[in-house]
């Protein structure tokens, strides 16, 4: 082969080379673009708004959480309040009836006083009489036919007591009860009782009316 043969060989590897070292550089600066492209995109622009969905969760769940116990206690004081409200309807159904049932076991303490009044009576003993067309039977727990019974433990006995009370206006407690028996007929009764307060006593006589109990007839005070 000829000097110039080689020569031009060796000028065409070269510039080969050249080529082939211009275009690695190339790739290699393509390569370099593109991750930096990527790193860029990827990278986030706030640290903090990075960490941020982070803070934000647990924040949520605990709001959540907070939200649930403020229905959980909203809806505890409504039933409080409204267990409360019962409480109180209950109470004051209670104390109605137990005031309807203290006016209606309350004698009229001015039951003489609506009553019609004469001096003296039949015995030197009577100070005033009392009668009063108003007067009504206190009612009766017992059925069927009646027969006065005298006996202190008996429910005739305690509704003859009642009558009394209801008459003279002394309460069952503030009774005395010095005597208690027979009028004069199967169905007529007559009593002394002693008011423990002031100390007066009185006769009160009764007669029993079927199915409507015991309904006084006369009061007199004596002296």
């Amino acid at each position: 082969m000829s000097r110039n043969s080689r020569f031009e060989h060796r000028d065409k590897r070269r510039k080969a080379n050249m080529v082939l070292n211009i275009l690695i550089g190339i790739v290699v600066v393509l390569i370099l673009v593109v991750a930096s492209s990527l790193l860029i995109f990827n990278k986030p622009a706030d640290p903090d708004v990075a960490k941020e969905p982070s803070k934000t969760a647990p924040a949520s769940s605990e709001n959540k959480q907070n939200s649930e116990e403020d229905v959980k206690d909203q809806n505890k004081d409504t039933s409080d309040d409204s267990d409360a409200k019962k409480d109180d309807a209950s109470d004051s159904d209670q104390d109605d009836d137990t005031k309807k049932t203290d006016d209606e076991d309350q004698p009229n303490k001015d039951a003489l006083k609506d009553a019609k009044e004469t001096d003296g009576g039949k015995t030197s003993d009577v100070n005033k009489t009392y009668e009063n067309d108003d007067w009504e039977p206190v009612g009766t727990e017992q059925s069927g036919s009646h027969t006065a019974t005298y006996d202190s433990n008996s429910t005739d006995w305690k509704e003859m007591i009642k009558a009394m009370s209801y008459a003279t206006g002394i309460s069952e407690d503030q009774m005395t009860v010095i005597w208690l028996g027979n009028n004069g007929g199967p169905q007529d009764a007559k009593g002394t009782i002693r008011d423990k307060s002031t100390g007066q006593r009185y006769r009160v006589e009764i007669t029993w009316v079927d199915e409507k109990g015991w309904k006084p007839v006369k009061v007199e005070k004596l002296k």
